[in-house]
């Protein structure tokens, strides 16, 4: 990964290889209804992951019907259309998914270590509906195991004022809903996430214990896809809301609005060849688009947004063999970690990408 200007997921101003993911999943048929599954899974993006070993997902599934099934154990999270599928790299056609949506390290509890995965328990099915095609929903309710060293835990101390000692994500819920229209290829869905009591505890330079409490937290994706033969167009629309307070200090609550959105297209011209594209934006809270709010505080207004141009190149070399190409022109800066760009940060940049992956 390469960058003109800004470090984006590590140093990538300077040319960086820690970029790179490893998985490998083992399941088990014991019944025709019941199977067992599980994955381990290795990231590396700059500081966060670092190859360590950890279990992406592991559950019993039990499907008695096709309206109505559960599962039991580390379950994949709902967010958007691709979240749960988003480490399988031969299904799509980029090398990063649009990160106005599905961030690899995003700020303000919209990363992927916080929408990754949920330890908990979930009822799914798929309703059909005649002539209106069919309904799939899923309903999960559980809790998250979110260390130290995420990206949660980096964007809280970005600032240098305090690292965090623990995170406790209290319950978390999550649904989705997914029409699968009449029409062949054409679908809809709907994704949400909310927890009541996230608790980030932290600690200052001068040791002094301090609590930033989440009292209320939810998310939401607007989703759509339309595939037809070897077109696939897609768009989404995410909104997010997080009211924040540091116990113990005289600053109100924070309340915090991100919005994001944006919409794709792929096309297959041979069976070795594929092209896309992408714009995506991402607004750090939507009252602010402009960035005034930043101005006022005497920061660049840039940081109130992030909007990115990505045309990717795909090269299918064998049935496990892929090879990708991904430029981006990105204007903004909101999404990028303090830590990385000790600096300072630029409003116009670009990042170039290149991924090779092996499918078994």
């Amino acid at each position: 990964m390469l960058s003109d200007k800004n470090n984006y997921l590590g140093k990538s101003g300077d040319g960086s290889f820690q970029f790179n993911e490893v998985g490998i999943n083992f399941s088990k048929e014991l019944t025709e209804n019941l199977r067992l599954g599980i994955q381990f899974f290795s990231r590396d993006l700059g500081e966060i992951g670092n190859n360590e070993v950890e279990i992406d997902w592991a559950y019993g599934d039990y499907h008695w019907k096709d309206w109505f099934g559960f599962r039991v154990g580390i379950l994949r999270q709902a967010h958007g259309f691709y979240n749960e599928l988003r480490d399988l790299d031969m299904l799509r056609t980029s090398v990063l998914l649009p990160q106005s949506v599905y961030a690899e390290s995003g700020r303000d509890l919209v990363g992927r270590d916080f929408i990754s995965r949920i330890q908990g328990a979930s009822i799914y099915g798929e309703i059909p509906m005649k002539a209106a095609g069919s309904l799939s929903y899923m309903l999960m309710i559980g809790g998250k195991n979110i260390g130290n060293d995420s990206a949660v835990a980096k964007w809280t101390q970005a600032a240098g004022t305090w690292t965090v000692s623990d995170i406790d994500s209290g319950t978390f819920y999550n649904g989705k809903l997914q029409w699968n229209t009449p029409l062949n290829g054409l679908r809809f869905g709907f994704t949400a996430s909310k927890s009541t009591d996230i608790r980030l505890n932290l600690m200052t330079k001068a040791q002094t214990a301090m609590v930033n409490d989440i009292s209320e937290y939810y998310s939401y994706v607007l989703s759509a896809e339309y595939s037809w033969k070897d077109l696939v167009i897609s768009a989404e629309y995410m909104k997010h809301k997080k009211d924040s307070e540091i116990i113990g200090m005289a600053a109100p609550p924070h309340p915090v609005c991100p919005e994001a959105y944006y919409v794709s297209v792929s096309y297959r011209f041979t069976d070795w060849f594929e092209m896309g594209a992408y714009y995506s934006e991402f607004y750090y809270n939507e009252d602010d688009k402009n960035g005034e709010n930043f101005k006022l505080i005497r920061m660049p207004d840039y940081l109130a947004w992030q909007k990115d141009f990505a045309l990717s190149t795909r090269f299918d070399i064998n049935k496990s063999l892929t090879f990708k190409l991904e430029g981006h022109v990105i204007d903004g800066a909101t999404q990028l970690l303090r830590q990385e760009n000790p600096d300072g940060f630029e409003k116009s940049w670009y990042l170039f990408a290149a991924k090779i992956s092996f499918n078994f």
